[in-house]
């Protein structure tokens, strides 16, 4: 699997016209794997229309989704640790559009970065790798991407094709917005990812039934019939306020909702900006969602 992202990455690189000198980190996390390979273009495609040149770190591991950290919180800070040093040996920092990633990365970080003992530890393990983990790097994800790497006001610019016409229910997701310490939004009025698609020529759909809840991605592990009820609140409250689809940051929040919601459509933050940038539908996946969005774009 690593290998045909490897092999997507060289050929974009051949066929980029990209002159920016900006650069940025790609984490490969699980929502990149198997049948969600085509993750991985969304984000090539959104890098270069960002005019960012994405830097595969291929041998980054899982994060752990959290899950680790709840028997081992070492193991998971080595585990990230060697994440983000393998973007600091490549002079990048680390970009992952996955809200559980970020969320442990960047928590993984703050501990290190807090903990001089803790550093040094995990730097003797990653001596073996002739890895150090220096803390320079930051971690981005998405919605801090474009705010804080890109800029708004330049991000702007590269919308060419307005999506007039089609209503939007934002949807969050958890990890991004709690705990406190990495939020990259006020949790209690959040307005960043409404700031991102507004430009893309979207009507805007607020207030809707449930759209602070969680989706459910992580229970579906242990309790599958949770995770349906969860995942479908949202999309319910969204269907009921009059969105044609709901737009989440996150591909764990998308396929959580995708595979198990009745009626609203759902996409990826990245699929909708990637149209707006002007590329396809098509090309940016839509066709792929079990649930077909009602508009297309060529």
């Amino acid at each position: 699997m690593i290998n045909t992202i490897l092999n997507k990455l060289k050929n974009s690189k051949n066929n980029q016209t990209n002159t920016s000198n900006k650069k940025i980190g790609i984490y490969p996390g699980c929502c990149f794997q198997g049948a969600d390979e085509h993750n991985y273009d969304l984000i090539l495609d959104f890098l270069e229309k960002m005019d960012v040149e994405g830097v595969l770190l291929e041998r980054a591991a899982c994060c752990g989704g959290g899950v680790i950290d709840e028997s081992n919180k070492i193991v998971t800070y080595a585990l990230n640790a060697r994440n983000i040093a393998m973007a600091e040996k490549e002079g990048v920092d680390l970009y992952t559009p996955c809200n559980t990633c970020y969320m442990v990365i960047a928590k993984s970080k703050i501990a290190l970065d807090n903990d001089p003992e803790l550093k040094a530890k995990v730097n003797k393990v990653l001596a073996d790798e002739d890895l150090e983990y220096k803390g320079t790097a930051t971690i981005y994800h998405t919605l801090n991407f474009l705010r804080d790497f890109v800029g708004l006001d330049t991000y702007k610019t590269k919308i060419s094709r307005p999506l007039e016409g089609l209503k939007v229910a934002p949807y969050y997701g958890c990890h991004v917005l709690s705990p406190e310490e990495i939020s990259l939004d006020d949790p209690e009025n959040p307005t960043l990812l409404k700031e991102i698609l507004e430009p893309c020529g979207v009507e805007i759909v607020e207030g809707y039934q449930d759209e602070n809840t969680c989706c459910g991605h992580h229970a579906g592990f242990t309790n599958p019939d949770i995770r349906q009820k969860l995942a479908n609140k949202p999309l319910d409250g969204a269907a009921e306020a009059g969105a044609d689809v709901l737009v989440t940051p996150c591909p764990l929040c998308h396929k959580s909702m995708d595979e198990v919601g009745e009626n609203e459509p759902v996409l990826q933050l990245v699929q909708i900006i990637n149209v707006a940038c002007g590329i396809s539908s098509e090309k940016s996946h839509w066709d792929l969602n079990k649930k077909k969005v009602g508009m297309s774009f060529s």
